[in-house]
C-alpha cells in the first residue's frame, strides 16, 4: 500500500503542476496530495518502528556497557508501546464507536448528542467525509503497538552482550 502511495502522490503533484502551467489547476488534488501524505507519513512511521530504522543519535547508547544498553532499548520499546497505546486510546474516544452504535449509525444525531463532530466534517473540494481520510490514525496506532510489543520482546529475548546488532544502521 505505502508502495502505491508512494508512486500516486508524485503524479498528483506533477499533474497539478501541469495544470497549474497551462492555467487549469485542479483543486481537489491538491488537497488529495496532502492527505496522501499524510497517509505515507503515518504507516511510513509506523514501518520504521517494525524495523528500527528511524533516525536516530546513538553517540550515548554506543558508549555505554552492554547491561546499560539493554535496559536504554527497553525503556524505548516501553515508550512506543506506550505511545501506541495512548494514541490508540485517544483516536478510540475521538471515533466513540459506541456512542455511534448507540444512536444507529446516524452521524447527525451523534454530533448532536456527542458535540463531536468527526463524521459529519467533509473536505473542501473532495466532497468526502473526512473520517474516512482519518481512519489511518487508529490503524496506526494500532500497528505501532504490535511493532512496539514484538520490539519489546525481541529486546527482552536477547543477550546483552548481543544486543548492539538488532537491526541498527551505523553513519559511515
Amino acid at each position: 500500500m505505502i508502495r502505491i502511495i508512494a508512486i500516486a502522490l508524485p503524479l498528483m503533484i506533477l499533474t497539478n503542476a501541469a495544470g497549474r502551467a497551462v492555467r487549469s489547476p485542479i483543486y481537489w488534488m491538491d488537497e488529495l496530495a496532502i492527505l496522501t501524505m499524510v497517509w505515507m507519513a503515518m504507516i511510513g512511521m509506523s514501518l520504521t518502528l517494525k524495523t528500527r530504522d528511524s533516525v536516530s543519535v546513538t553517540m550515548l547508547v554506543d558508549m555505554v556497557p552492554a547491561s546499560l544498553m539493554k535496559t536504554m532499548r527497553i525503556v524505548t520499546d516501553v515508550l512506543v508501546l506506550a505511545f501506541g497505546v495512548i494514541l490508540f486510546a485517544l483516536s478510540y474516544q475521538w471515533f466513540d464507536p459506541v456512542a455511534l452504535i448507540r444512536v444507529n449509525f446516524d452521524t447527525h444525531l451523534f454530533s448532536g448528542d456527542t458535540f463531536n463532530f468527526i463524521y459529519e466534517d467533509t473536505t473542501n473540494t473532495l466532497g468526502i467525509k473526512k473520517f474516512w481520510f482519518w481512519l489511518v490514525i487508529p490503524w496506526v496506532s494500532f500497528t505501532i503497538i504490535i511493532h512496539g510489543l514484538s520490539n519489546l520482546i525481541q529486546t527482552l529475548r536477547t543477550p546483552a552482550s548481543s544486543l548492539s546488532s538488532i537491526s541498527t544502521v551505523t553513519a559511515e
